[in-house]
């Protein structure tokens, strides 16, 4: 049973070091996608803090980030204590940053419960999504040495999305969670549908709950440098202890045996969306607007015989952005930047890797911009 002395000790970190490179050039390496205002008057990384304030106070809200966003990020989030922005000095992966948040987390509260989301996702049914959190919270103070997952039953076959297989039994006491039978990363579009009609499948939010105790347990079980490293970087500030953390080591849950400490998912029941591609992001602007296509948000454009064209633009003043002219396309997306111009097709949304190529041709460093 879940006591008030259990509430005292939950806690959320937002995880904020990522740079959104699949929205480029409206996500660059100084302006990630987190920061940005997309699909309200509120940058991403503000909505997210808002939402878990429903369910714990600010002081046991943090943000862990990277040296190069903390100064940014603590003027956004200026309630957030500064002593609750957990710092990397450089990124080195998924894993090192989670030894570091539950390092830092357990120095404060060896009983600390963590649950652990990105910045920067969209969600829908705000209350549905904070109770989720409380199941969430509750499971882990059930069962201590399990690392629980929120799952997203999918609502549409999507092979841009990581998946999370359950296996079919719930656990015992709780028919509403699940164990984890193993993860897919970005499937094939085929397989992507097998996934979604078996039922058994969920998308991966990346949304974690653990306590700080059992993670480090469990990174000293399968790779002790992560937590070492951790360690003596909240010691010393030197970058060079965190530099001793693999940089091999990515995915902060998967390596995690789970014979030793299992792996839940509990079912979510809110809509969501990571927003990690264009075609996301538009998808969800189209349904704010209740069009198959959304509204052309650019300030200056003009248009003559075109089908199905869109022109996506920051809410910067109109003088900062050049008139686009578009004639006789059809399908065709335009990101328009004070910096750059992007034209692509729909067709391509989905082919990741070709617009990779494009964007490291280009560079996402602002000065190449």
């Amino acid at each position: 049973m879940t006591t008030a002395a259990d509430d005292n000790h939950r806690y959320a970190v937002v995880v904020a070091g990522g740079s959104g490179t699949r929205l480029w050039p409206l996500s660059r390496s100084s302006l990630p996608k987190q920061m940005h205002s997309l699909v309200s008057q509120k940058a991403l990384i503000v909505e997210t803090v808002d939402r878990i304030k429903g369910v714990l106070p600010v002081d046991r809200i943090l943000v862990s980030t990277t040296q190069n966003f903390a100064p940014r990020l603590r003027e956004m989030l200026a309630d957030i204590p500064a002593d609750n922005f957990i710092v990397e000095p450089v990124a080195r992966g998924t894993s090192a940053a989670f030894a570091l948040i539950a390092h830092t987390v357990y120095e404060r509260d060896a009983d600390a419960a963590i649950f652990s989301l990105a910045s920067d996702h969209v969600i829908a049914e705000v209350e549905n999504f904070q109770q989720g959190m409380h199941t969430t919270y509750e499971f882990v103070s059930r069962h201590p040495d399990h690392v629980a997952l929120v799952g997203i039953k999918p609502t549409s076959v999507n092979s841009e999305l990581g998946y999370i297989e359950a296996l079919p039994t719930p656990l015992q006491n709780d028919p509403a969670v699940y164990p984890v039978k193993r993860f897919v990363e970005k499937p094939a579009q085929d397989l992507a549908a097998k996934f979604v009609k078996s039922g058994r499948f969920f998308w991966n939010a990346a949304y974690y709950c653990f306590r700080a105790e059992t993670l480090l347990r469990a990174y000293d079980d399968v790779e002790p440098r992560l937590t070492e490293a951790a360690r003596r970087f909240a010691k010393t500030q030197d970058p060079a202890d965190y530099m001793l953390a693999p940089d091999d080591v990515r995915h902060e849950i998967e390596v995690i045996d789970s014979r030793k400490f299992p792996l839940a998912v509990v079912p979510g029941e809110f809509t969501w969306s990571d927003i990690g591609s264009w075609s996301a992001l538009l998808e969800i602007l189209s349904q704010q607007a209740g069009t198959p296509m959304s509204p052309t948000e650019h300030p200056a454009h003009v248009d003559l015989n075109s089908r199905n064209v869109r022109v996506f633009s920051l809410p910067d003043p109109p003088a900062a952005y050049p008139v686009i002219a578009t004639a006789g396309l059809e399908d065709v997306i335009v990101i328009c930047t004070e910096r750059a111009v992007f034209v692509l097709s729909q067709r391509h949304f989905g082919k990741y890797p070709e617009l990779r190529q494009l964007m490291e041709t280009v560079g996402m460093e602002d000065a190449t911009l």
